[in-house]
């Protein structure tokens, strides 16, 4: 025999949880809906209006950078102004990456290594999304060092680069970079760890014959 469905007394529906929450909930939005309302324009504005500074941020760091792009293929001696300007104040975009590399390798062709130093650091922090660029600022780092004669410097920043990007089709040639620089610091046997690793494992590399002709320079 089927069971009656069981119906609750009114009495016995004050008393449930969830017709109380229920009840409590109409009554609050019927006194406070103008509020809620409000609230939920302001913040579809406060949105739209983030949108559209966020898309117009966008929008000047590829202006600025283009227009340095331009300045720089005419030699033009606002090129470094112009790059400045789309590095500041454009957070993380793709554009702003671009320009710190082109800042970095700008300065260090004037030899102005403490500002190229700084631009690619700074690409180190906050970017090293790509492959090129990244091992860019490594390399261009660690020229730095050597340009100055701190090749123990110069051999250690070639060396983070190869610990950090283990898959990277730069490797030999920072292997051998670091190879060179630690000759130059006088570490022998560091120097020889680094040529025989692209020896060993970097075999159809075409940096195996400069790797072991240092290779017998140090022998």
């Amino acid at each position: 025999m089927l069971r009656k469905h069981y119906k609750l007394t009114k009495k016995e529906l004050k008393k449930d949880p969830f017709v109380i929450f229920m009840a409590q909930a109409v009554d609050f939005f019927k006194n406070e809906y103008l509020k809620i309302i409000s609230t939920v324009v302001v913040i579809a504005v406060v949105i739209n209006l983030a949108f559209l500074i966020i898309k117009g941020r966008k929008k000047g760091a590829v202006t600025d950078y283009d227009a340095a792009f331009i300045a720089m293929s005419q030699d033009a001696p606002e090129a470094l102004d112009l790059l400045e300007n789309a590095v500041k104040g454009y957070g993380g975009y793709s554009k702003t990456g671009e320009a710190t590399i082109q800042l970095g390798n700008a300065y260090f062709q004037k030899k102005d290594y403490d500002s190229s130093e700084k631009y690619y650091k700074q690409y180190i922090d906050k970017f090293s999304n790509d492959p090129i660029y990244t091992f860019n600022a490594y390399n261009g780092l660690g020229g730095i060092y050597a340009d100055k004669g701190e090749f123990q410097k110069a051999a250690e920043i070639y060396e983070q680069y190869i610990s950090k990007n283990k898959d990277s089709a730069f490797i030999p040639i920072m292997y051998l970079n670091a190879g060179k620089a630690f000759i130059h610091a006088g570490q022998k046997e560091a120097a020889k760890r680094n040529f025989l690793k692209i020896t060993e494992s970097f075999k159809d590399s075409k940096f195996k014959e400069k790797a072991y002709f240092y290779l017998e320079l140090l022998n």
